[in-house]
């Protein structure tokens, strides 16, 4: 608890923000692809809602819905894969953290797009058993992305051919 308390005077909180904002943002999209996809289409109960998704105009949303979808929890994980744990272990601006994670990511994707892509199936397999396995799955994963953050400090210490190091790592 002391390091969520020691945080609010840093950037963590306008990270956050950051994220909620963007969150936000997506969540209104998706409500707008709805309406653009099924128009005045309700959902009533779970039955109904299967066979509004088994029609032509709904297989069309959710295919489009979820690349929108996938592109904006790409950006997110970019940017705050490595800015969160960043700003927790250094004295930086988040909008820097976010620049340093986004190129971090960028010049590693396979093997930090991979481990995304882990962490999302780990959570959606932590959901199946009513959400009790996020217990679990959660802490597990926010302590291996520490250690991420670890070998990526190293790594951000000397960074791929051609390029300089920037001023979080001074």
């Amino acid at each position: 608890m002391t390091v969520v308390v020691n945080q609010s005077a840093r950037q963590l909180p306008s990270l956050c923000a950051v994220i909620l904002i963007v969150f936000l943002f997506w969540f209104f999209l998706g409500h707008t692809i709805f309406a653009l996809f099924l128009g005045l289409s309700t959902m009533t109960n779970v039955m109904s809602s299967l066979d509004i998704y088994l029609t032509r105009e709904g297989i069309t949303m959710l295919l489009f819905g979820g690349v929108v979808g996938a592109g904006f929890a790409t950006v997110l994980y970019m940017i705050s894969v490595l800015a969160l744990p960043l700003l927790l272990d250094r004295e930086v601006d988040f909008v820097t953290a976010m620049i340093t994670s986004f190129q971090y990511v960028a010049s590693r994707p396979v093997v930090l797009l991979g481990w995304g892509a882990f962490l999302a199936a780990l959570v959606f397999l932590a959901m199946l058993p009513g959400l009790l396995g996020l217990l679990v799955a959660l802490p597990v994963a926010g302590h291996a992305s520490w250690h991420l953050y670890a070998l990526a400090k190293a790594g951000l210490a000397q960074p791929p051919a051609g390029e300089t190091a920037g001023e979080v790592v001074r």
